[in-house]
Formats: C-alpha cells, sequence, structure tokens
C-alpha cells in the first residue's frame, strides 16, 4: 500500500508540474506576471521565491497543483495597467494561456512514447492462441499459431502493439481485418466482427471476449516456495508444467484455474526437468480468496517464456509514431466520455485517487518502462479532461474567452459567477462519483 502511495505521488508529481508549466511559459510568453506556482494544495511545505517576485511552493496535499496569474481588477479596487495582470491581456492571449496547460499534458505523452520507442524494447510477439468456440476470432477462422503481421493494413511489430491498436474497436465493436501469417508461412487476412464491450469494463477481459489472446506457453516454475504444497509434491524451480489433471492445453492461466478449483483434492502434474518427462502429484492448500471463498494454492511462482522480438524505431518515426498514439489515445478518451453522457458506457469506469495509487503501485510492480507508460496515460488523460468546456476547468476559462471574442465583451460578471458555480458543483459530483467507484472496488 506505501509504495503505491509514493508511486501516486510520483506520477502525480511529474503530470501535474508538466501541466502546469504550460500555463506558466504561457502566461510569461503573454506578460502575464505569476504570482505562485504550486505543486499541491492547502498548507505551504516549501517555498522559494525568484528574482521575477513568483513564489514557487510545495504544499501538504499531493493531488494537484494550480499557477495563480496576478488576477486585477479585484473587487473595490482600480486595476494597475502595466502590472502584469490577467484582466490587462486580450481574450485570445488569455485563451493561449489556458490551453497551453492541457497542451503541455498531451506533449509530454508524445515525449515518452518518443523515447520509448527509440530506445526500444523486448516484447512478446503478436501469436494467436486457440480462439473459443463461438467467439468473434473462431468465427473468423483464426486458429492457434497464427502470427498477427498487420491490423486494417497498418504493420503490427508485437503483441504490445496489437493490443493498443485493438483497444478501441473493442471497446466500440467494430469490424477489423487481421493481416495473418500461420505456422506454414501461409499469409491471409481474417475480418473479425468485435463484440461491443459491456457498459461496465472492471475486470472484463476484452481480448479473451472476442478470441484473441496471446498463444501462451505452458508455465514453468520460477520459485517454490518452501514449506509449500508444490515443494512437497517435488516440484523444483525450472520445471516446465505440461499436464494438470486431464488440461494439456495449459498456459498460466489455466493452470492456476486447475489449482484453484481443487483445493484439498489431488491434481496429477507432468513436467518437463531435464528434457525428461516426471509425474507428480500435487494437492493444493485451501487458502481463502479476496471474496472469501477457498481457493488452492501450491507456493509456486510463474513464469512464461514468449516467443519475444526486439522492437526499436528512429528519431523522426518515433516522434511520427508517439504524436500518433497520444492523439488517438486523447481521441478514444473524448469518445468515451461521450458514451457515458449518453449512457452507452457506465460511470463506474470513472476512477479516483484510491484506483489511480492502486494501478501505480500495479505498473511500477511490472517495471519501469510499464510505469512510464502509465505516466504518459495519465498525463494524456489530465489533458482531456481540462479540455472539457465546464466552469472551472482549463476548456471552461477558453470558452469564456471564446464568448469575449464573438460578443466583443466579457460576458456579464453575474453570469460567469453562475457559470463557475455551477461548473464547481458538477466537478464536486464527477470526484464523489469517482470516490464511490474507488469504495466499490475496494469492497469488491
Amino acid at each position: 500500500m506505501l509504495s503505491s502511495i509514493i508511486f501516486f505521488i510520483v506520477t502525480i508529481s511529474i503530470v501535474v508540474v508538466f501541466h502546469e508549466l504550460g500555463h506558466y511559459l504561457a502566461a510569461r510568453l503573454c506578460g502575464v506576471h505569476v504570482e505562485r506556482f504550486s505543486l499541491g494544495f492547502g498548507k505551504v511545505l516549501l517555498s522559494r521565491r525568484d528574482t521575477r517576485g513568483t513564489e514557487w511552493v510545495i504544499s501538504a496535499l499531493p493531488l494537484g497543483g494550480y499557477v495563480k496569474p496576478l488576477a486585477e481588477p479585484q473587487a473595490g479596487l482600480k486595476a494597475q495597467p502595466g502590472r502584469g495582470a490577467m484582466s490587462e491581456k486580450s481574450p485570445w492571449q488569455r485563451m493561449l494561456i489556458f490551453a497551453a496547460g492541457p497542451g503541455f499534458s498531451l506533449l509530454l505523452g508524445i515525449l515518452i512514447y518518443s523515447v520509448m520507442y527509440m530506445a526500444g524494447s523486448n516484447v512478446p510477439q503478436a501469436i494467436l492462441g486457440a480462439p473459443a468456440a463461438g467467439t468473434p476470432a473462431q468465427v473468423a477462422g483464426v486458429m492457434k499459431g497464427d502470427r498477427v503481421i498487420g491490423l486494417n493494413g497498418s504493420d503490427v511489430h508485437s503483441w504490445t502493439q496489437l493490443q493498443q491498436q485493438l483497444l478501441e474497436p473493442m471497446i466500440l465493436g467494430q469490424s477489423v481485418t487481421l493481416q495473418l501469417r500461420d505456422q506454414s508461412n501461409t499469409d491471409r487476412d481474417a475480418t473479425i466482427a468485435l463484440l461491443a464491450a459491456p457498459k461496465d469494463l472492471e475486470g472484463v477481459n476484452l481480448s479473451r471476449l472476442n478470441g484473441l489472446e496471446i498463444d501462451a506457453p505452458p508455465p514453468s516454475a520460477a520459485q517454490v516456495i518452501a514449506g509449500g504444497a508444490g515443494e512437497a509434491a517435488g516440484i523444483k524451480q525450472g520445471d516446465v508444467i505440461v499436464q494438470a489433471g486431464a488440461r494439456t492445453d495449459l498456459n498460466a492461466r489455466v493452470f492456476i484455474e486447475e489449482i484453484e478449483k481443487n483445493a484439498g483434492q489431488d491434481v496429477p502434474l507432468v513436467v518437463l526437468r531435464d528434457g525428461q518427462r516426471v509425474t507428480l502429484n500435487v494437492t493444493p492448500r485451501p487458502t481463502k480468496g479476496p471474496d472469501g471463498v477457498s481457493q488452492g494454492k501450491i507456493g509456486v511462482a510463474l513464469q512464461s517464456g514468449y516467443p519475444m522480438t526486439f522492437v526499436r524505431y528512429g528519431l523522426f518515426e518515433s516522434v511520427a509514431l508517439a504524436t500518433t498514439r497520444t492523439l488517438d489515445t486523447a481521441w478514444f478518451s473524448v469518445k468515451m466520455l461521450g458514451k457515458m453522457v449518453i449512457g452507452q458506457v457506465s460511470w463506474k469506469n470513472i476512477s479516483g485517487p484510491v484506483t489511480i495509487a492502486d494501478y501505480a503501485g500495479k505498473s511500477a510492480s511490472l517495471g519501469f518502462e510499464r510505469f512510464i507508460e502509465f505516466i504518459a496515460l495519465i498525463t494524456i488523460s489530465i489533458g482531456v479532461l481540462n479540455l472539457i468546456p465546464i466552469p472551472g476547468l482549463d476548456g471552461g476559462q477558453m470558452l469564456f474567452a471564446f464568448f469575449e471574442i464573438v460578443r466583443g465583451r466579457p460576458l456579464p460578471a453575474f453570469v460567469q459567477e453562475k457559470g463557475l458555480a455551477f461548473g464547481y458543483m458538477l466537478l464536486l459530483a464527477l470526484m464523489v462519483v469517482a470516490f464511490l467507484n474507488d469504495v466499490m472496488r475496494i469492497a469488491g
């Protein structure tokens, strides 16, 4: 839990600093004096004032941050021209200042993805397992061992890339055409009518739902815990488990399912050890799961030796791919928000800080690359969220400036006040929904 909180703070700090840096630089460009740049809210913990008079602070509540420009005129006071107040600037300049935050959030996503593409990584090949009967992939003729080399005419180089490109079509229930290469190196196309995702996406495996899962090899024992049922049965580190009970189509998920449902019952195993088949019997020990239901456990950590490939791109191709991925992710977020508004996607999919902290910890546990990817996803989400034209968000302030451009004068003060009050109430309601969703997830 502590590690999740730490990684959450790291994530939010990076995302907020970059977002607010956009506002700060745009304000400076437009000649607006910035009174304070704060990371966090509430009580000031650390403070430093620079030569331009801007106070740089770290505050106690690490759930965001803000840039405070000079906002004259204040109530009952006369504006003092030339001090660099926000009120002196044209609506176009104010629109630029408010847009710069979301713009920098998206820019951070592009920078992260660009570096990742240039650095390269070892990723699983896009080789498909046998689709379950009746799934769209099985109906379309996908076979075990088919390697995906393209999606709708675009090249596919890895399983990770395939999952990224399939996410939106699987959410929206669109048809896709996969370019496949079978185990005899024969190429063919398969058009798959993907199922529309359910409204509530919590716990839903969209790939499995559509029969598009990676061809997982039999699991091997990465670690055998001393005193566990696996050690008692004679399982050794490095054993490749090829059969459990009557199941010979083993991967890590199938093997875990077999173990969990046979608590207290003998499960015959066949393992490969130094090239030889060895028969064992393991008795999973009953252990209560998170839902209180007894599950079998044997105290063995598993790993799978997926066929891997190293993927890396040059500078210009990396930037182009990163820009496309960032904009696609942002546009997908917009469409998901739209579907929530019209009721096609459940509001249960909105996550609050507790869920984000949990995901931050989980992504960090999978390695630095996954954690950096998570930061990119969060910064893109923050950028999109702030562009929503709700008073109180950057998008709402941009909307006020737009109306001023159209009218030739600012909106009446009472209209702006009522708009801000409504916006803050709506944002508060969204925060409550996100918090309740977090609570429901924790409660199971």
